[in-house]
């Protein structure tokens, strides 16, 4: 999602409020996971960040990570659009709420474009992760 705070669209900001001072700019994570579900009509979008949490809310020691993964969810999606699809890597990502209420998603790279609307987005799972780095 854009520079502009993506939390205000999240419907329980409060988890990543309580780790971060500023949250993490999505489109500077690696979007890893991407899972569409026709059976609940929702999008599950999964993240990983080296920008660790400054607060530990997760009763972790922030010494034996290096990474933070998190998912967020959007529900009664309509309209999703995928036409290619890369590696794991950064991607851009923005959104918009329309005149109706439903925000707007789209995420793009070189060879990456997916596009949906949905009626909400909650952050649905978060994890510390100690991830290798080949330099």
């Amino acid at each position: 999602m854009s520079a502009s705070s993506w939390l205000e669209f999240v419907g329980n900001p409060q988890v990543i409020q309580e780790l971060y001072d500023d949250e993490p700019d999505l489109s500077s994570s690696d979007l890893f996971h991407v899972l569409a579900d026709e059976r609940g009509a929702s999008v599950t979008l999964g993240f990983r960040t080296d920008q660790t949490p400054v607060r530990h809310g997760l009763n972790l020691d922030p010494g034996d990570f290096n990474s933070f993964e998190f998912y967020l969810t959007f529900f009664d999606v309509q309209g999703f659009i995928v036409k290619g699809w890369g590696a794991p890597a950064q991607k851009e990502i923005t959104y918009s709420r329309s005149a109706t209420g439903n925000l707007s998603v789209t995420i793009v790279s070189v060879d990456t474009f997916l596009e949906f609307q949905a009626r909400a987005v909650s952050v649905t799972n978060m994890r510390m992760g100690l991830v290798s780095r080949g330099e």
